[in-house]
């Protein structure tokens, strides 16, 4: 059984490295710049590649990561945890430790993007203080909310029987809500500053935007993103009462006030239309077919690993190969959301300003240096937008 899971990890990681060779290919197949102007056509081909080739080595040391977890990392982990006589938490901490250990051993990746790739190409403005800060914080985060998300589903596992994975479906998606409820008003100030927007101009333009689509929202704010990267970006967080427009200060600082309600109108966009509530729902379908495949996994799948027959073993396991799954759901994923991002856009155009919207997109794809482009077959797999090149032609044919 061992064998026959590293094969199938194996296969996924040449299916991973593939892709990203079609891609290194297409791009440099393609000379003659859209969308942006020459140079920055090139540029933006030369960082695509870097991505591509960072994302061929990071897959392969994935693949060689999870070797060593199923032959011997997941047992020595159990074994060193064997002292804790109380099932329900020495599984928690297992789960919660592998989730720890796994943030530590990508670290030199995380490092090598923020400082060397990102620095080279005029993104990173990050200091090793503040990245060792939100290094700390992640981790403790991520050990927090590990051991206490998988001591509740554990005990789902150890005292509902056999319909104990549909219980830990509904819990799951119900923390899953609680989070995106918080996130902009506990989580998200954790890292990033997130203060009211300052611009009364642009405050009363975004507010009249709002009001137009029916969208109520908590506030708007600004983010000062720039203290870590030069990306521009905006949201619309929160759900309920607790929904709230949070721009970068990148933005704010780069594109003007009509371009920065065209992007807005983007969003409402995805409002107006209810995608937001479809993708929920394709959420819980996705995470319902995976709590259903792994609640009924064979024992023999996660004991090959030298884990013990509990609910610590079954969840490493889960952990270790749910990207199996991906390759399937992905795609699906991919397809559906791109599927609500031209309509978002006729939106957003339509209630602003078509040439607006298409000034913003051009601007966003120059600062953010995206490659206008992609190979058809990596875009499915991927993308959860279209191109710009085809977010941009649609756009003018309206």
């Amino acid at each position: 059984m061992l064998e026959i899971l590293i094969t199938l990890y194996a296969l996924f990681t040449i299916y991973r490295v593939v892709l990203s060779i079609l891609q290194i290919n297409y791009i440099k197949r393609c000379k003659e710049p859209v969308v942006l102007p020459e140079a920055e056509f090139h540029n933006a081909a030369i960082v695509a590649i870097q991505k591509q080739k960072f994302e061929i080595i990071h897959n392969i040391f994935l693949f060689i990561t999870v070797a060593i977890w199923s032959v011997w990392g997941a047992s020595a982990l159990a074994s060193s945890l064997s002292g804790i006589e109380i099932v329900v938490v020495r599984d928690a901490l297992l789960v919660a430790l592998f989730l720890v250990i796994g943030v530590v051993i990508n670290l030199p990746f995380e490092i090598y993007s923020k400082f060397v790739m990102d620095k080279k190409f005029g993104f990173c403005n990050s200091t090793v203080g503040l990245f060792a800060m939100d290094f700390i914080k992640t981790i403790i985060m991520i050990f927090v909310f590990g051991f206490g998300v998988s001591w509740i589903l554990l005990n789902c596992y150890e005292f509902l029987g056999q319909s104990w994975w549909i219980w830990a479906f509904a819990i799951s998606f119900g923390l899953i809500l609680l989070v995106n409820l918080i996130y902009p008003t506990i989580i998200a100030p954790i890292f990033n500053k997130i203060t009211p927007l300052q611009n009364d101009e642009l405050n009363l333009a975004i507010n009249d935007l709002l009001n137009s689509c029916g969208f109520k929202s908590s506030g708007i704010y600004s983010m000062d993103a720039s203290k870590r990267d030069n990306r521009l970006n905006a949201y619309f967080g929160g759900l309920g009462a607790t929904k709230r427009v949070v721009l970068f200060d990148t933005l704010i600082n780069k594109l003007d006030k009509n371009e920065i309600i065209a992007v807005l109108g983007h969003e409402l966009g995805h409002f107006k239309h209810k995608d937001i509530v479809k993708n929920i729902v394709l959420m819980s379908v996705v995470l319902f077919g995976f709590f259903a495949i792994f609640g009924n996994i064979p024992v023999s799948a996660y004991t090959a690993l030298g884990l013990e027959q509990s609910g610590g073993g079954l969840f490493v396991f889960f952990l270790l190969y749910s990207s199996l799954f991906m390759v399937v759901v992905e795609p699906l994923i991919s397809t559906f959301s791109r599927s609500h991002e031209f309509g978002a856009d006729e939106f957003g155009a339509n209630k602003t300003n078509k040439e607006y919207m298409i000034s913003a997109l051009k601007k966003l794809g120059k600062e953010n240096k995206s490659f206008p482009l992609s190979h058809p077959f990596y875009s499915f797999v991927y993308h959860s937008h279209p191109t710009l090149f085809e977010r941009l032609k649609r756009l003018e044919n309206l």
